[in-house]
């Protein structure tokens, strides 16, 4: 037998040893790139809830120094319009139009009244935003109940699937 490998030459190939090392290193690897691409998903979502809870407050500092919503030039309580909302918002340097979500898109103000109720399930004044469905059900249940069609935070699509949903965070 040893005769017969001086014959042949020193062996090629590799170790089950070599073979264990080299499947754990790229399994280390996938791990660290699958981890790295949860990580910046989540600072997302704490960046667009803080989005989200800056225009809130935003709203809210605005009402408390002049008496009334941004945006509502009527007085009659609701948003008149995105553009006017924007516009008082950015007056007083409390947000900017400009910003854009984390998730691409961006804000919009509104009033939904009894013909909207269908899509937005209740009637007030709100900041919304297009977000991917796992992404606003995220928001959902940070910031209120994690149920799309009740609380302060609704959606016009259920939590789950592909594609995007308009969310909807209402200023109470």
């Amino acid at each position: 037998m040893k005769e017969m490998r001086k014959l042949l030459g020193k062996e090629s190939g590799f170790t089950l040893v070599e073979l264990a090392i080299g499947l754990v290193i790229i399994g280390l690897l996938i791990g660290a790139i699958l981890g790295g691409a949860q990580m910046i998903n989540n600072a997302k979502i704490r960046r667009q809830v803080k989005d989200l809870q800056g225009l809130y407050a935003g709203a809210y500092t605005y009402f408390d120094k002049f008496e009334q919503l941004p945006g509502d030039r009527d007085g009659n309580g609701q948003f008149d319009g995105n553009d006017t909302v924007w516009t008082d918002m950015e007056a007083e340097n409390l947000a900017h139009e400009s910003r854009r979500s984390p998730f691409g898109g961006t804000y919009a103000w509104g009033w939904s009244d009894s013909t909207m109720v269908g899509t937005t399930y209740r009637q007030g004044n709100y900041v919304s935003i297009n977000l991917p469905p796992e992404v606003a059900g995220n928001i959902d249940r940070q910031l209120d109940d994690g149920v799309d069609t009740t609380g302060v935070i609704t959606a016009d699509g259920g939590y789950t699937g592909s594609g995007r949903i308009d969310l909807y965070y209402f200023i109470d």
